[in-house]
């Protein structure tokens, strides 16, 4: 197990061309756009070219899965995006809990300034980071299926909640060039890129950076271990070792121990983490 540099990743599919092209078609009926991110990297998670989607349409910003985020962060967050976007409301939102839901409701009805008998809502966001789950939050029942993984909203369909709100459910979409490949590296942390085109023992490196310099205690906690003045391959070794991950003859098995890494940072187990900060 060695340091390795930034790998560069890239993942734009054609389905992703024919579902952006899809949108604009309908973009003449929308009254409020609702962008979702991934609170934990809300920056590398928002796809810079929903913008066009947005430039004459109510906005909201939602920084969705803010259970699994560093709450002081997300704060800070919310602030960087008043100041920096024109973006009308930016909002943290847990699928699970019912008064973020309602809040969200009452925003979405705020923003209604036509007062339309039922307002229709885009929401749209790069892959996994959970606009199925907010969508069956808000009309109380499972409509849309959701996974831990890109992919699994396959086309458009149109839904309707009990607070008159029609929403547009979309597939995820990324943008064609990532210009720097810390979003890349970013998006495959989230699992946002397909994983069989990037190796995951160095993304699980480059997390393993990162978590040391921001969240050591977490990571002792949850593999009960002691990770003060050890390099990444050394914090490798003792998690393998932890879990008893070996493969024959006795060797650490990075393979499994770089999956097991990425799997319980994308479910929210080694605590609650931002993964990038405002400028």
């Amino acid at each position: 197990m060695s340091e390795e540099k930034i790998e560069y990743i890239q993942w734009y599919p054609g389905h992703m061309a024919k579902a952006n092209r899809e949108i604009k078609e309908k973009l003449k009926l929308i009254n409020v756009v609702i962008e979702v991110v991934d609170a934990r990297l809300p920056l590398s998670s928002k796809n810079p070219e929903i913008n066009q989607y947005t430039w004459n349409k109510q906005h909201i910003l939602l920084l969705n899965k803010s259970d699994l985020a560093d709450p002081e962060v997300s704060l800070e967050w919310i602030e960087w995006f008043k100041k920096n976007t024109d973006i009308q409301k930016v909002v943290l939102f847990d699928a699970f809990d019912r008064r973020m839901k309602t809040e969200l409701v009452r925003t979405i009805q705020d923003l209604n300034v036509k007062e339309k008998a039922q307002v229709k809502c885009l929401v749209c966001g790069i892959p996994n980071v959970g606009k199925s789950t907010v969508i069956n939050s808000l009309i109380g029942k499972k409509k849309t299926q959701i996974g831990n993984k890109p992919g699994v909203t396959k086309g458009q369909q149109w839904l309707s909640t009990p607070d008159h709100l029609m929403l547009l459910d979309t597939p995820g979409i990324l943008w064609p060039k990532f210009e720097d490949p810390l979003v890349g590296l970013h998006l495959a942390w989230l699992g946002s890129i397909k994983d069989t085109i990037y190796e995951k023992e160095n993304i699980a490196a480059d997390l393993l950076k990162y978590l040391l310099i921001y969240y050591p205690g977490d990571l002792e906690a949850l593999y009960k271990i002691e990770v003060e003045g050890k390099n990444i391959p050394e914090v490798f070794d003792a998690i393998a070792k932890s879990r008893g991950l070996l493969i024959k003859g006795g060797e650490y098995d990075y393979a499994r121990t770089s999956v097991l890494i990425l799997n319980d940072f994308k479910n929210g187990r080694i605590g609650r983490i931002t993964l990038e900060r405002p400028e």
